[in-house]
């Protein structure tokens, strides 16, 4: 079960990803995984495996934490540029996690035929069960 529920993030993720990707005409070489779940090897390999690149884990502090330090430093004008902050501030990813080629196929024809259809058939059970506990 708990599986399952690493996969469904992993997979809807890298559908909205995928779709950022496409309108922004660009690709990744790597996502990186901040929060608990960085700290889970089974949720950085499925990460990796999913999106069939290397996943790695923000290591420090929680990234969200890092964008009001960075600004701060900034503002405070202990550094001389807002570029000179990030610098000072990144830390190089602490762990790299190659996909793994054959659960990287299972994952991309698992997503094609089965994942990205789950809505079109869960939704109208869900609005017609809305009214029912609300």
């Amino acid at each position: 079960m708990y599986r399952s529920i690493l996969e469904a993030i992993a997979l809807t993720m890298k559908d909205k990803v995928d779709a950022m990707c496409e309108e922004l005409g660009t690709s990744l070489g790597e996502v990186v995984i901040s929060g608990g779940g960085a700290t889970s090897p089974l949720f950085m390999h499925i990460f990796a495996d999913t999106f069939g690149i290397p996943a790695s884990a923000q290591s420090g502090r929680v990234a969200r934490a890092s964008v009001p330090a960075i600004c701060r430093r900034g503002r405070n004008r202990r550094v001389p540029d807002f570029q000179s902050a990030v610098a000072g501030m990144e830390r190089p990813p602490a762990v790299v996690r190659p996909p793994n080629a054959a659960n990287a196929e299972a994952y991309r024809r698992m997503n094609a035929a089965v994942y990205r259809g789950i809505r079109e058939a869960t939704d109208p059970v869900l609005e017609r069960s809305f009214p029912l506990f609300h």
